[in-house]
């Protein structure tokens, strides 16, 4: 949650700094830039750390009425409003587009239970969060682009798909290796070689739920 709302202050400062008529334009340019990265890049990092706390809930058997409201509203906080802010709010389009995103996010987290325990109704919000940072890390932040790509994270959000609870650090060694390679990437490699190795393994998610990322993605609540 820290995380996401220090995504939203660059996404903020971003936008706002172009008020700053002494900056020189391509001084401008450059800061905005950095901001983008430093907004998508904790959203990225946020993604690793929403995997690994759930882990770590589960492993220790915490659960509490307390708690659920808290991850409910970090992750709102996080893959939804600090998500929608990597569209930019200065423009019409993806001033509205930014809100119909934030308003699937919140819809998802709200009315959407599967009934089963062991998979998601929908495409769970830290993948959209991350198709959208590593997105917007790749294009350098081309809007067009990115508003696309949210208008497809929104319909896999607010679609009856079901996709499987990935206990990543709870299952197959090679789902282990997965996450340590993308903290590995995050930390120690490009920028554009960590968001596209991101980009791929929630791709991979979306593309093919039951091949690899568990058992019965499609199963019905009802079985």
């Amino acid at each position: 949650m820290v995380l996401g709302l220090f995504s939203i202050i660059f996404s903020f400062s971003r936008v706002s700094s172009g008020n700053c008529k002494s900056a020189s334009l391509f001084g401008l340019a450059g800061l905005h830039f950095r901001k983008r990265h430093y907004a998508s890049w904790m959203l990225l990092v946020s993604f690793l750390l929403d995997v690994a706390v759930r882990a770590m809930t589960s492993h220790i058997n915490i659960c509490s009425k307390l708690g659920a409201e808290l991850n409910d509203f970090a992750v709102f906080t996080t893959f939804g409003l600090a998500s929608a802010l990597l569209l930019g709010v200065d423009g019409l389009l993806s001033g509205i587009l930014a809100i119909i995103y934030v308003s699937a996010a919140s819809f998802h987290l709200s009315f959407y239970s599967s009934g089963v325990p062991s998979i998601y109704k929908g495409l769970p919000c830290p993948y959209a969060s991350c198709i959208l940072a590593s997105t917007s890390l790749l294009t350098k932040g081309n809007r067009f682009i990115l508003c696309c790509m949210a208008s497809l994270m929104i319909l896999f959000m607010m679609d009856q798909s079901y996709y499987p609870y990935d206990k990543i650090l709870e299952s197959e060694n090679w789902k282990k290796l997965v996450y340590i390679g993308g903290v590995i990437m995050l930390f120690f490699s490009p920028l554009s070689l960590s968001a596209f190795y991101c980009l791929m393994w929630s791709l991979s998610y979306i593309f093919f739920p039951d091949a690899l990322w568990g058992k019965a993605a499609c199963l019905s609540p009802q079985h």
